[in-house]
Order: structure tokens, then sequence, then C-alpha cells
């Protein structure tokens, strides 16, 4: 299997970046990746980590960027950020983990899906509120919807050329905008029926200092963080009210 790159975004917040670096590291076994962190001009106390994380191979590169452009990078970045002979690479925050699964993990598992599903451009795990991805169809293994967020997406190169999209962006809607003209284009989007993926930011102020969330405008008109506590902390399989429902 050709290595994955997984490219994860991060802005502060180092101890949720740490976890999930961790958990990448711990549970991904049997799938090879490579991991690239992108850093929106964060403090000394979450850039140091990441160079030590650097420079004992954790992870395969780290980008500094000089300003905090928040969400508006364009997603075509990853694609050209690292060449790779693979077909698909992964875009992530740094406040999501991804599950521990018995047998194949939850990269190669994905993959296997990716790989009979030519007609998907965009996988993720599951992760509620499902609603917000808008469900409107179900086989075996996936959830067809409108949108996926940044929560270990799976993108399909050859669905997404390079700059093909970036003309395109809402200030703050580029993951639904991305899905939207994916769509538009002949491709499907989903979320994964049995891998599940867990939200760290389930807790006050999604994990931010109090001076750090006002600086996100994001956050701004936001109500409290949507919480939940999964069945199992291995899989991360959240209670039965929380698993995907497909709408009529």
């Amino acid at each position: 299997m050709t290595p994955i790159d997984i490219f994860m975004t991060s802005w502060l917040r180092p101890e949720f970046t740490q976890r999930s670096i961790e958990h990448i590291v711990d549970r991904t076994t049997t799938g090879t990746y490579k991991i690239h962190v992108l850093d929106n001009q964060s403090s000394v106390r979450t850039r140091d980590p990441l160079l030590r994380m650097l420079d004992s191979g954790v992870i395969s590169s780290v980008t500094l960027h000089s300003q905090n452009t928040r969400c508006l990078w364009g997603k075509a970045v990853f694609h050209a950020m690292v060449p790779s002979a693979s077909p698909y690479y992964v875009v992530t925050d740094n406040d999501v983990l991804p599950p521990k699964l018995e047998g194949k993990d939850w990269l190669q598992r994905m993959v296997d899906i990716m790989d009979a599903k030519e007609e998907i451009a965009f996988l993720t795990p599951q992760l509620p509120p499902t609603w917000l991805q808008e469900p409107f169809a179900a086989d075996e293994s996936v959830v067809y919807c409108k949108a996926v967020g940044n929560t270990f997406k799976m993108v399909r190169r050859e669905a997404y050329p390079e700059g093909r999209y970036e003309q395109s962006m809402e200030k703050f809607g580029d993951d639904g905008m991305v899905s939207q003209l994916s769509r538009e284009s002949g491709w499907k989007v989903a979320f994964c029926r049995d891998i599940f993926c867990l939200h760290l930011g389930q807790t006050d102020n999604w994990g931010y200092e109090s001076e750090e969330i006002a600086m996100d405008p994001r956050k701004a008109g936001y109500g409290p963080p949507f919480r939940y506590t999964p069945e199992d902390t291995n899989t991360f399989r959240p209670p039965a009210e929380h698993i995907f429902t497909v709408r009529n």
C-alpha cells in the first residue's frame, strides 16, 4: 500500500493536536501513512511540540504559516503540498480522534471502501450530529450525504484536481462548497456506516482559552458544542439515538 498523506490543520490547542497525533500513531496499524501539519500562526507553546514531533519522526512535515488564515485555505493546498503516487489523501482538523478497530484499521478500511466505490470523491468516518451533513441514502457500507467536513476526510485526488474550486469558496463554507461542486460534477460524497471518529471539541469554548475563542469569528454566533458520550472508547460508536438518520 502506498503511504496515505494525512494533512492536519492546527491553530492553538496544542493538547488537542498532541492527542490527535498520538491516536493516529497508536490506532493506524495496518495502513501506511505520513502525517503533515499545517499550522496557522499558533503560539510558541503550540509550535514547539510540533517541531519536536518532526525531529523525532512522528510527523513527516510541518508548515508554519506566517498568518492565521483560519479556514480560508482552499483545500487544493493539501493536494499540492506533497507529491504522492497514492490516489487518496486525508484531511483533518486537530481536534478529531480516529477509532481503534480490530483487524484492519480505520485507514485501511476507508481505502477499501474508496477502492470499491469509485464514484465517491470524499469519505469520512461517521460523526454526530449527522443531520448537519444532510444524509439522503445508504447502502451496506456508506451513507450518501450532501457535504462532509475535515474529520479524517479521505479525498480522491482524481475528483479534486489542483486549483479547481479556488474561485468558488465562501469565507467559512469551503467544505460545503467543495462537496457541492464535486456532486455537481457527478461525484458522490459519503460518510461511513460503521467507522466512527470523536470530536474533542465537546467542551467549553471548544477547548480554546477565553481570549483565544474571541479571535475566531466562526464561533461568534455558535451555540454550545454538541455533546455526547460514545458507547465505546475504542470504536467511538455513539449511542443509538446519534447514529445516522436518513431523512425522507
